[in-house]
């Protein structure tokens, strides 16, 4: 299943008795409607309190389909055309850069055969395709390894604000080859779509550990903000999964992880550093409390605005759809 939202664009109006319909059956059942009072654009202070319709649908079957919005009289207000498709192939991000927001300075992008530190944890976000299409959603995905490094794996879904797969792997302590490539494979609706090669690597394969944070530029006192702890190898290839310690003015921080979270406040300067296997990174921010989290925890992500108009989703995907609606009759 997956879930629509629909609002009024332009004007605060009721939306009690408005539905959602699909055009033709046999693609997406509507199973539950019900209005949200919460804004769907939690900073649009003009749409506060605005209805939000909130539909529980289900991809059932592939092929184009519009949901269609009818008002409290049933009369037609708008639609909009999605696509429900079977992916083919699939790619990973890593989920540590996605939390700076910031592709340019830190991307997510990982290699062909993604490197993961032994007895670590890792996740990735699976992005869907259908050639050269992107399907958007989650719901869909399940995983397999036999590999003796692979300790375990989850396949994992964030329905927030905004629905994506996720694949979380945990690596063995003591690797049965060092030399061996670890194969996951990933199956969307029970049909193999990708052989992942992940390369699992010890603690000796860390030649360097380095420091990014979000950027402070614009940020109000009180807001909180992440720095991002990576390692990478002799070639500069990142290593994924690693659990650093941190410290703040030289006090170390309780737990381990890839990321440090901190309260914002201008001009007040504190040294962060992140450490692990005798190698250790530096960077001033302006904060002086934080905590230590993990980009294992993915129930933190949010979403921009929905895209208007067509899209394509994953076939038993779950999707997050907006629909900005313009009242109007059809014909």
């Amino acid at each position: 299943s997956f879930t629509i939202y629909v609002y009024d664009d332009e004007n605060d109006h009721s939306l009690e008795g408005w539905t959602l319909r699909t055009n033709v059956p046999g693609i997406i059942d509507v199973y539950e409607q019900y209005i949200d009072r919460d804004d769907v654009e939690e900073h649009d202070k003009s749409k506060s309190e605005s209805d939000v319709l909130v539909a529980k649908v289900t991809a059932i079957g592939t092929g184009p389909v519009v949901l269609e919005v009818y008002d409290e009289s049933d009369h037609y207000v708008r639609g909009v055309e999605v696509e429900v498709m079977q992916p083919d192939r699939a790619e990973l991000r890593a989920a540590g850069p996605l939390f700076i927001h910031d592709e340019d300075r830190v991307s997510s992008e990982v290699d062909v055969s993604p490197k993961v530190i032994a007895d670590g944890t890792a996740t990735f976000l699976v992005e869907w395709y259908a050639g050269d299409e992107r399907l958007h959603g989650s719901g869909a995905l399940s995983l397999y390894s036999d590999s003796p490094d692979v300790v375990d794996l989850w396949a994992r879904e964030s329905v927030l604000d905004e629905d994506r797969d996720w694949l979380t792997i945990t690596t063995a302590s003591v690797l049965a080859d060092p030399a061996e490539i670890s194969l996951v494979d990933l199956s969307a609706n029970g049909e193999l779509v990708q052989t992942v090669e992940f390369s699992v690597v010890g603690d000796a394969e860390v030649a360097e550990v380095g420091l990014i944070g979000r950027s402070e530029s614009g940020a109000d006192d009180g807001d909180w903000l992440v720095v991002l702890a990576q390692a990478f190898d002799g070639n500069g290839e990142s290593i994924w999964g690693v659990a650093f310690d941190w410290d703040l003015d030289g006090v170390p921080e309780p737990g381990e992880g890839d990321l440090f979270r901190y309260k914002f406040e201008k001009h007040r300067w504190s040294s962060l550093a992140a450490e692990y296997a005798g190698m250790r990174a530096e960077t001033d921010i302006q904060g002086v409390e934080g905590y230590v989290d993990s980009s294992n925890d993915i129930s933190c992500f949010c979403s921009a605005r929905p895209e208007q108009g067509g899209r394509h989703i994953g076939f038993g995907l779950l999707v997050l759809a907006g629909l900005g609606l313009v009242r109007r009759r059809r014909g």
